[in-house]
């Protein structure tokens, strides 16, 4: 195949897309035209004078019922004795060798344009027969550019776009296989010269540049009467506009999602802002300083990401995952093109004014009748209600039932020293910092209670988080009361059938030296911090491992296990990244994560509990992704899919940079260890934020894994627990189990600089109360 393999390296490629017009009448075209047939003998000549001439006589008669036998006569009689080959105009497209024999321009519009009245006016046809568009983008352009060219919304359009056609352009650009590779540009602009070889096109092959931004808009007579932008480049839809703004040209954008389209009316309101001010901080001399990373946030925001379909938002989370951008299709560009063209006309006719975003959703249009939403599925799924005041009153009265049965006698603590007890609780963690503790002091005993309310979730399996919780608050009890050379003694679950009473607690002064290092943990418990900082991976303190099992000594049957092999790491990233996908891709653990987000600091100061967004060390992407995947629809869909694995990219990044990853492991699993546990946690923590450790927990596949083993799968979907059960034993590969042993707390061990942001706590009067202070 020598002939095929010289023609691929030689190939005749034709970047012409201007007609050439030919008018017999004139000797000098008659004479061009003769030696192009001369030269080129393969042209193809389509003659149909005679069928348009029929229908230009109708168009000018139309109250006349013309017989067909009438049509000569009433021809020769529009010709008056011209000769019908050189009547009107040769049109030559040489990309395609076609010759076409024309009605000249008066006659061809006339005739073309006939079936637009009325909507549209012979007098309105004439204004905008006058009008120049720019269009800046050739994939949903295209559509938009042929349907202002079927509809002669214009006598003149400027098309540009720097790409070519591709393969993957053809589910929505119409056009065919032979042009793959060929500009959008000369593409759509072939098109259009086909459709009406009149209309005046000019084509910018290198898209919208500074250099040729000028020439695109034109000036004075030249200037564009209105843009229409549908580019994905950030850069240009911001420069763009502010020229449209200075030049006083209307703006017309379609996304080709939901049918939004956006008009901008910078004719009509000079001082409006860019994207009705979506765009703020933007303008053409920072735009270009922005990296991709940085542009997201500002294009979510500029499209309302919020308001975007639920498909698009899935694919959006799959975009360099399993697709590389996201989609459009052929229907969506196709209404885009034809809701774009009505606008269009409407605004240059002045027969529409506003600015604005509007939305034809076809889905919501022409859907299946929505279905009657079940009362009880509706309400939420916490069936608790918030601890009261008078509930903990009557346990405790309860208790003292039982205290006075024994002739208990206990001492009141000072006021000054109560408060201190009360601000160690206040800044003990809890799990996505959910403070599930309420206090109630009364004679002498200080009453820890467990408020359900606060800490239900499905995630919590066991309620072994909000224990572990509960556990940390009554160490920050214990060491503030070793500082305050207080001797406290809390009584756990005091009443068997009252889960909620975690713990009574009663103190009496004391002069005995308490443990050294306990007296140095309680220096720490109110700079104790969740570090989610990235840093670089760093050497931990010389003997640190060993420093934290003397903290295990109190509690009996506990293990703190440590990984800081980077082998190890890196598979641990891989199964606490594939269960945190997991949870994110069922719908409870889905809304329950996002219950913990404050999405900033106004956010985390009305509520005073829950994750502040600015204290996880993730990209502005990475932040504008968490916000798409805000809809649990569009979660739902990737949940059907299987696809989510976006989900796992900010854990997999976070323990890339771990220094060790620590697993504290509990004998047995009952509410009593996870107490234990609980207080264990909170003397490590301590003790690694004192030796300048930061500590971030990482605990989905704990409980997970607690759900799976002890619970035997309960509430997990069965197409999720093969999956678990092979991320277990990857997990137990690195950190092996003994006996009964339970992994129950799991977090990563950096150096790190410590993040700007900390989680607030609620006011002291909401989770303290005694008979005397009711809040």
């Amino acid at each position: 195949m020598k002939i095929l393999e010289e023609l691929i390296r030689n190939p005749a490629v034709s970047t012409s897309y201007l007609p050439i017009f030919y008018r017999l009448t004139d000797e000098g075209d008659a004479h061009q035209l003769q030696e192009l047939l001369e030269k080129n003998a393969s042209i193809s000549v389509i003659d149909d004078i005679d069928s348009q001439l029929r229908e230009l006589i109708k168009s000018l008669h139309p109250s006349v019922k013309i017989k067909n036998e009438e049509y000569p006569a009433l021809v020769q009689q529009h010709l008056n004795g011209r000769d019908l080959t050189s009547y009107g105009v040769w049109v030559y497209y040489p990309w395609s060798g076609k010759l076409v024999h024309l009605l000249d321009e008066e006659e061809f519009v006339e005739v073309r344009t006939n079936r637009n009245r009325y909507k549209i006016t012979r007098e309105e046809q004439e204004i905008l027969r006058k009008k120049k568009i720019g269009i800046i983008g050739l994939s949903v352009g295209q559509s938009i550019a042929l349907t202002l060219a079927m509809e002669r919304v214009c006598g003149e359009l400027r098309l540009a776009d720097f790409d070519t056609a591709e393969l993957s352009n053809l589910n929505r650009i119409r056009t065919g296989v032979h042009n793959l590779g060929l500009k959008k540009t000369i593409i759509a602009a072939r098109e259009i010269a086909e459709i009406d070889p009149f209309i005046k096109v000019k084509v910018f092959n290198e898209g919208v540049t500074d250099g040729n931004m000028d020439a695109f808009f034109g000036q004075d007579a030249e200037k564009l009467d209105l843009l229409v932008e549908v580019c994905d480049g950030l850069d240009i839809k911001i420069t763009s506009r502010f020229k449209a703004k200075e030049l006083g040209i209307p703006v017309v954008m379609d996304t080709n999602d939901r049918g939004m389209l956006d008009v901008e009316r910078f004719d009509l309101e000079p001082e409006r802002p860019i994207l009705h001010g979506l765009a703020e901080g933007l303008n053409p001399a920072n735009i270009k300083d922005l990296s991709n990373e940085d542009k997201i946030p500002h294009i979510l925001k500029m499209v309302s990401a919020d308001k975007i379909s639920t498909r698009l938002k899935a694919s959006m989370m799959e975009v360099e995952q399993s697709i590389n951008t996201w989609p459009q299709l052929a229907s969506s560009v196709t209404l885009g093109g034809a809701i774009t063209t009505d606008v269009c006309r409407r605004i240059l006719l002045d027969h529409f004014h506003e600015s604005g975003r509007y939305y034809i959703d076809l889905d919501e249009l022409i859907c299946d009748k929505p279905q009657s939403v079940d009362a009880e599925a509706s309400q939420s799924d916490n069936p608790y209600t918030p601890l009261t005041v008078t509930a903990m009153q009557t346990m405790a009265g309860r208790y003292f039932d039982t205290v006075q049965q024994h002739k208990v006698t206990v001492s009141e603590i000072p006021a000054d020293q109560l408060e201190k007890i009360i601000d160690a609780v206040v800044a003990a963690p809890s799990a996505g910092n959910n403070q599930p503790w309420k206090l109630w002091y009364e004679k002498g005993l200080l009453f820890l209670f467990h408020d359900k309310y606060r800490s239900h979730s499905w995630g919590d399996y066991y309620e072994m988080g909000a224990h572990m919780s509960l556990g940390t608050a009554l160490e920050n009890i214990h060491l503030q009361s070793l500082a305050l050379k207080l001797k406290d003694r809390a009584t756990v679950f005091p009443l068997s059938d009252e889960p909620k009473l975690i713990a009574v607690i009663q103190f009496e002064s004391v002069n005995e030296v308490a443990d050294p290092r306990l007296i140095d943990l309680s220096t720490g418990i109110y700079t104790r911090r969740t570090n989610r900082s990235n840093s670089v991976r760093k050497p931990l303190p010389v003997g640190l491992f060993d420093e934290l099992n003397y903290f295990a000594k109190d509690f009996a049957g506990f293990r703190i296990l440590h990984a800081d092999d980077s082998n190890d790491l890196s598979s641990l990233g891989q199964v606490i990244a594939s269960c945190d996908r997991i949870r994110l891709l069922q719908e409870k653990g889905h809304s329950e994560f996002y219950s913990e987000v404050r999405w900033d600091k106004e956010h985390a100061a009305q509520t005073r509990d829950g994750i502040e967004l600015a204290a996880v060390d993730i990209s502005e992407g990475e932040k504008a992704g968490f916000s798409v995947a805000r809809d649990w629809k569009a979660v739902e869909l990737l949940s059907k899919w299987d696809k989510g694995q976006a989900f796992r990219k900010v854990s997999v990044k976070s323990v890339d940079t771990a220094s060790a990853m620590l697993l504290l492991t509990a004998p047995e699993f009952t509410h009593t260890r996870l107490l234990e546990a609980g207080r264990l946690i909170e003397r490590v923590w301590i003790h690694l934020n004192n030796r300048g450790v930061s500590v971030h927990p990482m605990l989905s596949p704990a409980f997970f894994f607690n759900m799976l083993m002890h619970g035997k799968g309960a509430g997990i979907p069965e197409s999720t627990k093969g999956e678990l059960f092979r991320l277990r034993e990857e997990f137990t590969k690195v950190f092996p189990l003994n006996g009964e042993d339970r992994e129950i707390f799991l977090m990563k061990l950096s150096i790190a600089e410590d993040m700007d942001a900390h989680s607030l706590r609620l006011p002291k009067t909401d989770i303290f109360f005694s008979p005397h202070v009711k809040g």
